[in-house]
């Protein structure tokens, strides 16, 4: 399993921390999980163009993990030479066949012209995608936002989009192998609808997930020793994410 991160940071721009997206190569897929804005001026980070998206996840449906959604649906309509002709899977939050209504409404250009969209609300669920095993579960950020487990018959990864936590992502990302988890906030920062470094923390720990790599860090998180203060909560291997991280599993 490959694992590229294309956005690690939040809405704020801050160098090597663009807003979500994230690549997953597993069972023959190729599955970008969240589409912040500038995710496609990114996907050559992962070696990876619009057409070879197989499989497109989302955690929710704010827009620093959505926006460039309806890019790479105008991309798939008029592009020169990338005009999609295969249908388009979408599996997403509670909320999403709504979502994608109301985009086509506001730019009807988006509208699929030679293709169909396949959307799939999950919140607690279990499903395939070709042979690659996913759940999901809710994470607390909203009512509807989930986080993703990727499960190939070998390893396994879990991707927490925004999270809280009175969520179940330490359930969903038991004995992970590497856990991509959002730490918006340093040690002690009160927060309720995101994870600190204290609460990042307990949560790999009680998951006993064997790495842990941090992303969507707000600017108060990237000036202290976010590793350091984790590591008081975590045991396991941990790295803050830049754009362009790649993985192996």
């Amino acid at each position: 399993m490959e694992i590229c991160l294309l956005g690690t940071g939040t809405a704020i721009p801050i160098e090597q921390h663009s807003p979500s997206g994230l690549i997953v190569r597993a069972g023959g897929k190729c599955l970008l999980f969240d589409i912040g804005p500038g995710t496609l001026g990114r996907l050559h980070l992962a070696n990876v163009d619009c057409g070879q998206i197989d499989h497109l996840l989302l955690t929710h449906l704010h827009p620093d993990h959505t926006l460039d959604l309806a890019t790479l649906l105008l991309v798939f309509n008029y592009a020169p030479n990338a005009e999609r002709k295969a249908d388009f899977p979408i599996t997403g939050c509670r909320g999403l066949q709504d979502f994608i209504k109301r985009m086509v409404d506001l730019y009807p250009e988006v509208a699929p012209l030679s293709f169909e969209l396949q959307l799939h609300e999950v919140h607690q669920d279990e499903f395939l995608i070709g042979e690659v095993r996913l759940r999901s579960a809710p994470t607390g950020h909203t009512a509807d936002s989930v986080a993703f487990r990727v499960d190939d018959g070998t390893h396994s990864m879990v991707y927490s989009g925004d999270a809280s936590p009175r969520g179940e992502l330490a359930r969903l990302a038991e004995g992970a192998d590497v856990l991509v988890s959002e730490c918006s906030f340093p040690s002690g920062w009160t927060t309720g609808d995101h994870l600190n470094a204290d609460t990042v923390g307990e949560i790999a720990q009680n998951a006993q997930v064997k790495s842990l790599v941090i992303v969507h860090t707000y600017p108060p998180a990237l000036i202290v020793d976010l590793v350091g203060q984790i590591r008081k909560h975590y045991e396991g291997q941990v790295q803050v994410g830049v754009d362009g991280l790649r993985l192996t599993v």
